[in-house]
């Protein structure tokens, strides 16, 4: 049995490789050799591919690689990229770049793993993360190039539910709201603004750690979820349906020609 994880070495993924790598073979992708990847290839159960998407987003090298392990029964699709650019500012390469980031390659790992999904022997399980900006929503980052492309992305999945699901496949996408990850750390936020943000657009005050994140998806790729497929699940602390006023206006309040 394989576990193919595309973007193993960010936080999220490093934490799902070391966990699969204590029952299973695990192949996972890295665009930069950096810190976490030193690190899972210390693991003798961990092999690391590099693939860097904007030189090609053909996925066939890292699926036969996978193969070579054994039977790939599980996928975690972590890779995508998040630049905020607005409309006033965007040219038509920005959507071409973030399309072959986070869309193009997952359309051919799908395209790629036919044989997998195509074997009913075979119960596959898929699971990914995008991000709110993929959603329109007050307050929201709305990052028209990035947000698109991951649309597209979760649509895939979505899609690829529909069809494969009759051979019993399960495909889960998780949307991820902001979050302790340290990639924040490097677009413009520093701690004291990621703190701003949590308390002023988070009702739960805080973002979520990536440890939470991974075992969320790590459940939706075990033998315990044997039902629940085709889902966006969004797990954003309840940033996405807030109403600032909602705790002081509506609580006891006065309405005599209804009440």
């Amino acid at each position: 049995m394989t576990v193919l994880i595309c973007g193993a070495n960010g936080s999220i993924g490093s934490f799902i490789a070391k966990e699969e790598a204590k029952n299973h073979k695990v192949v996972g992708t890295y665009r930069k050799h950096d810190d976490h990847a030193k690190e899972l290839e210390k693991n003798s159960n961990i092999s690391l591919i590099q693939k860097n998407m904007f030189e090609g987003t053909d996925m066939k090298d890292v699926v036969d690689q996978a193969r070579q392990q054994g039977p790939i029964t599980k996928v975690y699709w972590l890779v995508g990229e998040s630049w905020n650019i607005g409309w006033d500012r965007l040219k038509l390469e920005d959507f071409q770049h973030a399309i072959k980031m986070c869309a193009e390659p997952l359309a051919s790992l799908i395209i790629e793993c036919k044989p997998e999904l195509s074997d009913e022997n075979n119960l596959m399980r898929w699971a990914s993360i995008s991000g709110i900006s993929s959603l329109i929503y007050a307050g929201g980052p709305n990052k028209p190039a990035t947000g698109g492309a991951k649309h597209m992305a979760e649509f895939y999945f979505r899609s690829a539910s529909a069809f494969w699901t009759w051979k019993k496949n399960l495909f889960n996408n998780v949307i991820l709201g902001n979050s302790k990850r340290t990639k924040n750390l490097h677009v413009g936020y520093h701690g004291d603004v990621l703190k701003e943000i949590y308390k002023n657009d988070i009702p739960l005050g805080t973002g979520t750690e990536s440890e939470n994140v991974a075992n969320v998806l790590l459940w939706l790729n075990s033998d315990t979820n044997r039902f629940m497929t085709g889902q966006d699940i969004i797990f954003d602390g309840a940033e996405t349906i807030r109403t600032r006023d909602n705790v002081k206006d509506t609580p006891m309040k006065d309405h005599p020609k209804y009440y």
